[in-house]
């Protein structure tokens, strides 16, 4: 049996030392078998039997936590299926039964607890289990932990598990023939299974439905009693933040009726608030709380508002001189609102968290990789520490993907990114029978309870598009809204019950008569990209943009991993399947030309595409932002790739910017000057810091060589969470937009040398603008891994991108940027790999727009 010390010093009571008997835990993850059958065969031959011999010619080795597509790859019997036109290729392992199994032993000690239960942390998808021969449960929600009693099920010595899994397809189709027909993108049975409904494919993703025991398995057993959920909430907090009112709750499952005391400690570093409440458990479910004032709270702040201090919630269990469990939760202690009032434009849409109205930044999150087990913790942490080092404040976890791993949520508890949390419906209309219904309400309560501990969620959503897509008609006219039930009576009773310290929002986008509208609640900006140019972004006035974006093909590196040198050209075979989106090579071509020369060679045709998707993500963000808070929120879609392909997204599949994401970058600043370009041009200042800012503005009207037509400095005082109107520009009578530029720059006192930020504004598209040889200067310093880069240059220079031959994973600090006539930049690169100085200025190239 495990036993555990626990020592803690308490104010209010003495806690003794003791030994505190926990739940033990046997990890049945690692090496598992895995056999292939035809639809049906493996029952017929008894594969669930302990004894069944393994057909050695469908027999593989597996690795659990993963998927069949996985294994299969690893046994050398499938290609990989993101190379070039595999995806068609693998089709084959959707229309297949799989069975896993594997052998273990159990010790007597570990029978003799209360409760055994046998626990799959996740499985993909329609499954059946079995142990030791005795069939034990059906599953159909990948989504949820399954949970089952074994007790005297499991024996002594060696045991068997077998599950297996349906073909995920059909067990949809079927139901789809069973129920009738419901209308949705991509695949049309998806929303009678929960499953990913992106792994059936997306206008950005493969179809590549998988299956497999794609979490953690394990065999759990204790006694008397165990804790299942535990979270804490602010219940109230005062006006001047001295104090907190601070609920904590514990949901403890007993096996036997037993008088208990349940010890809450809430910490951090000095601070310890305690609490013990006697309780007689009842056998089930209980439900244990205490209310705690908590003094001086230490406040959790998003990103670029104020630090992100993260409390531990302990929880025990006594009975009698016995300690039976212990959880141990961090939560950060903030209060969240939605704040929906009139205005002369129709109503607000401002997340306020501890009292502060939030701008939120940011970007619509997918799923990391379409085989899950593949993102890593490690990945995600990089992942959202891009984000959160481009002054990202909230991702938005969309709706066809998945519920995240801890790993996510723990990285943005840390880093401050607010999560928006869209449950798992998108694009698609979804059964009103009974049975689902109630398999929803078991899925919301478990989620919601499995994640509410963590202060990065601010706000539960109840699907993607799909009130919007109804409101439309875009499933024609339908006898009702397949749906509304879940989305405007389950959802909202559930996070309401179980969950009151968040707001629930019904859809997005959602709000008044139309639930796109531009006047009231979160909006979906896809006028761009699907029907007009990026500068339509203009004249879009929505309150909460929750999705906008354009594409953007790869870099070169990660083109190449999919790709034959023969595929190597914009509207190849390979490169059109490689994005999903349907004409969407196309639409790159012809957004392109709107703005810039249409380059023939391939590698320049790529960084003038996503030269193109930077200037269409700025001019959204920076409209939004001068709007702030008639607008409060700007999420561009989509942050990451679970692919190779040509997408919205800044991050590729392996992680590796795209010029957008530093255009991303500098639109969301903290402190952020932009010129609007208005009749006449205006200058604007966004300050997101909750203090003002003293600095002085330069504005200048100037050719591309530097010659100055028209110049202005002021001093400002910026007003702290503000966006303001400082300055217009007069153009001079011989304006000429083909060769002059508007530039602004702004200036801390405290360095006079670089500004903290700055923008250029052309009147003529880059394509009509004669730009003149660049003699750029470059210096470099440094050694190892971590570098600095400066860089300057006599004329204007549009786009300047840097890359380190033979490392496409550096990390810059900055990149694709202008740089002024005789401005001088200072950024930092950190290499994948350390290199010499000499090396380095061999291997660093440079890329710029002409």
């Amino acid at each position: 049996m495990s036993v555990k010390i626990h020592k803690a010093k308490v104010v209010g009571y003495e806690m003794r030392v003791e030994e505190v008997k926990l739940m033990e835990r046997l990890s049945l993850d690692g090496v598992w078998w895995l056999t292939e059958f035809e639809l049906g065969e493996g029952e017929k031959q008894k594969a669930f039997a302990p004894n069944f011999p393994l057909p050695p010619e469908r027999t593989i080795p597996a690795q659990v936590p993963g998927v069949v597509h996985l294994d299969l790859m690893r046994a050398g019997k499938l290609p990989d299926p993101f190379y070039r036109l595999n995806e068609l290729v693998v089709r084959w392992v959707e229309e297949r039964e799989w069975w896993y199994r594997r052998e273990f032993e159990v010790a007597k000690e570990f029978l003799d607890h209360d409760a055994l239960e046998l626990v799959f942390h996740g499985l993909d998808t329609a499954a059946t289990i079995w142990l030791n021969g005795e069939k034990i449960g059906e599953t159909d929600n990948m989504f949820v932990p399954h949970r089952f009693n074994v007790k005297g099920v499991l024996r002594e010595g060696r045991n068997t598990v077998v599950v297996k899994f349906d073909s995920p397809t059909r067990v949809a189709e079927e139901r789809e023939q069973r129920f009738g027909p419901l209308h949705s993108s991509f695949y049309r049975p998806r929303p009678y299974l929960r499953k990913a409904q992106y792994s059936f494919g997306w206008d950005w993703g493969p179809r590549l439905p998988t299956t497999g025991i794609w979490r953690s398995v394990e065999l759990c057993a204790y006694n008397v009693a165990c804790i299942r959920n535990l979270w804490a909430y602010v219940v109230n907090l005062g006006d001047d933040h001295s104090s907190a009112q601070v609920r904590v709750e514990a949901e403890i499952d007993a096996v036997k009726e037993a008088e208990a005391r349940v010890r809450f400690m809430l910490q951090h570093g000095e601070q310890q608030f305690v609490a013990c409440v006697p309780a007689t458990l009842q056998t089930g479910t209980n439900i244990v709380y205490a209310d705690i004032t908590v003094t001086n709270p230490h406040l959790w702040f998003p990103n670029g508002l104020g630090a992100q201090p993260l409390y531990t919630l302990r929880c025990c269990i006594e009975v009698g001189e016995e300690t039976v469990d212990e959880k141990v939760v961090r939560v950060g202690l903030r209060k969240v609102e939605l704040v929906q009032e009139p205005d002369d434009e129709g109503k607000t849409f401002v997340i306020r968290i501890n009292g502060v109205p939030v701008f939120c930044k940011g970007a619509n999150w997918v799923p990391a990789d379409n085989f899950l087990p593949r993102a890593t913790k490690e990945r995600y942490r990089d992942l959202l520490q891009k984000a959160a080092s481009a002054n990202m404040n909230m991702l938005r976890v969309w709706g066809g993907g998945i519920y995240e791993d801890e790993a996510f949520y723990d990285a943005c508890d840390e880093l401050g990114i607010m999560v928006w949390q869209d449950f798992m419906f998108a694009c698609a209309e979804y059964p009103e029978e009974e049975w689902f219904h109630e398999q929803v309400r078991l899925e919301a309560e478990t989620v919601v309870k499995q994640l509410r501990h963590h202060p990065c969620i601010v706000l539960w959503c109840g699907n993607n598009e799909n009130d919007w897509f109804n409101y439309m008609k875009v499933w024609g006219q339908r006898d009702k809204f397949y749906g509304e039930t879940v989305y405007a009576k389950i959802l909202p009773e559930v996070c309401q019950r179980l969950d009151p310290s968040r707001p629930y929002w019904q859809s997005s986008p959602f709000g008044g008569d139309d639930p796109n509208s531009m006047s009231e609640g979160d909006r979906h900006s896809w006028d761009v990209w699907f029907r007009e140019d990026h500068t339509a972004y203009l004249r879009d006035t929505g309150r909460f943009i929750s999705e906008f974006g354009f594409q953007a093909p790869p870099n070169l590196a990660t083109i190449e991993t999919f790709t034959a040198p023969e595929d190597r050209y914009p509207n190849s075979k390979v490169m059109e399947h490689h994005d999903k989106m349907a004409d969407g090579i196309q639409r790159i071509y012809r957004y392109m030309a709107n703005h810039f020369k249409v380059p023939s060679d391939f590698s320049e045709w790529i960084f003038v595409a996503q030269l193109l998707q930077g200037e269409a993500l700025k001019t959204g963000i920076t409209h939004w932002r001068r709007r702030k808070f008639k607008t409060s929120g700007a999420l561009f879609w989509q942050l990451n790739d679970c692919w190779q392909v040509v997408s919205w997204s800044v991050l590729d599949y392996f992680d590796r910017p795209k010029m957008g994401y530093y255009f991303a970058k500098r639109a969301f600043s903290p402190l952020l000057v932009t010129i609007a370009p208005t009749s006449p041009p205006s200058v604007w200042i966004v300050n997101d810091y909750l203090t003002p800012v003293q600095g002085d503005i330069v504005v200048k009207v100037q050719d591309v060589c530097g010659k100055i037509f028209w110049e202005r400095h002021e001093s400002l005082a910026v007003e702290p969470n503000s966006s303001s109107q400082v300055m217009t520009v007069d153009l001079p009578e011989d304006f000429d937009p083909c060769k002059h530029l508007i530039s602004a720059e702004f200036y801390l006192p405290s360095d006079k040398r670089e500004p903290v930020t700055y923008d250029v504004l052309f009147l003529a598209p880059y394509k009509h603008i004669l730009l003149p040889e660049a003699d750029l200067v470059v210096e470099l310093e440094g050694d190892g891994e971590a570098f600095t880069l400066c860089t300057r240059c006599d004329v204007f220079v549009k786009g300047l991108w840097f890359w380190v031959e033979g490392d496409p994973d550096v990390v810059f600090s900055d990149n694709a940027f202008d740089l002024l006539p005789n401005m001088s930049r200072q950024i930092s690169l950190h290499l994948s790999r350390p290199l010499t100085l000499r090396e380095l200025r061999k291997r660093l190239k440079f890329w710029l727009y002409r």
